[in-house]
């Protein structure tokens, strides 16, 4: 592991409610989701905030989607103690008005869907942290859904590969970054057999499958990728931005001591060269941006 702080960073907004899923915004704004808060809500760059949305539950993950809806995984309030079922809604950023597209799929529930991510098709992934570790595929209007990968433990972060051909996605408790390659919208070429190292399949070991695997007190939460394909993600505990090269090379990005946070949670790129990461701190309750050695990946929607 190489150990790097990161430089320019600076205090966007404070006072969140346990701060996820940022999405950097054409206009400069970031929105947010407020886990414990209930609530969509948007930092301006002067960092004045306002609630887009009021939409109950555990707000874990959003997304801009093809047409320009802020799509977000709601965990129901999983931990809450007032838990009203795992769901997807879709919230109209102008309007605030919002719907539940998915509260199930092939008639199980969706139990603490966490993050997800939009294809080049106007199709999304998304992870359900609860569901015995599922990774579904759905479209934005409601219409299809199906779980992809199954048997995988705590997924959180989900993201996408620059040529859009690989599927990563970060396993909380394990402290993994799986990935798989996908053939199609939607089909994931699965290797069957599960250990804690790598996949297992008649004797022969595929190395792909696991990308790398943090050592220590390094709990992983959601994610991004940037333009060189890092997967770039938000690190619990001995926290920070963990930065893992297609080769599996670890780098832990911390936060300067004035803003550590055991809980930094997620990370998006923006601004106009898409080198200002925008990174939640959740246990502080505070939205940062920092400088980014490189830029970030364009996302198939939004910036």
């Amino acid at each position: 592991m190489e150990l790097k702080e990161l430089t320019e960073v600076e205090v966007v907004a404070e006072g969140l409610e346990f701060p996820e899923g940022p999405v950097a915004m054409s206009d400069g704004s970031v929105i947010v989701v407020e886990m414990t808060g209930g609530r969509l809500t948007r930092i301006d760059p002067d960092g004045s905030v306002e609630t887009v949305a009021a939409l109950g539950g555990g707000p874990n993950g959003a997304a801009v989607g093809p047409d320009g809806a802020i799509y977000v995984c709601n965990n129901g309030g999983i931990d809450a103690g007032e838990y009203t079922g795992g769901r997807i809604q879709r919230v109209d950023p102008t309007t605030g008005a919002f719907e539940t597209i998915y509260a199930e799929c092939d008639g199980v529930a969706l139990q603490a869907p966490n993050d997800l991510v939009f294809d080049d098709t106007g199709h999304f992934y998304f992870t359900d942290f609860l569901h015995n570790g599922g990774i579904f595929h759905a479209a934005p209007d409601g219409s299809s859904i199906q779980r992809v990968v199954r048997r995988c433990p705590f997924p959180n972060g989900v993201g996408l590969s620059p040529d859009g051909k690989v599927l990563y996605w970060a396993e909380t408790h394990t402290r993994q970054v799986q990935r798989r390659h996908i053939s199609a919208p939607g089909e994931i070429v699965a290797t069957p057999g599960y250990t804690i190292r790598a996949l297992v399949f008649n004797g022969a070991v595929d190395e792909f499958a696991l990308l790398a695997g943090l050592p220590g007190n390094h709990e992983l939460d959601s994610l991004a990728i940037d333009s060189a394909g890092a997967v770039c993600v938000g690190t619990l505990v001995d926290a920070g931005v963990s930065e893992i090269a297609e080769d599996g090379t670890w780098t832990l990005h911390t936060l300067p001591e004035s803003l550590r946070d055991g809980a930094v949670t997620n990370i998006c790129f923006g601004g106009e060269d898409l080198t200002t990461a925008f990174i939640t701190c959740s246990l502080t309750g505070r939205l940062v941006r920092a400088t980014w050695h490189r830029p970030g990946l364009a996302l198939a929607y939004g910036i």
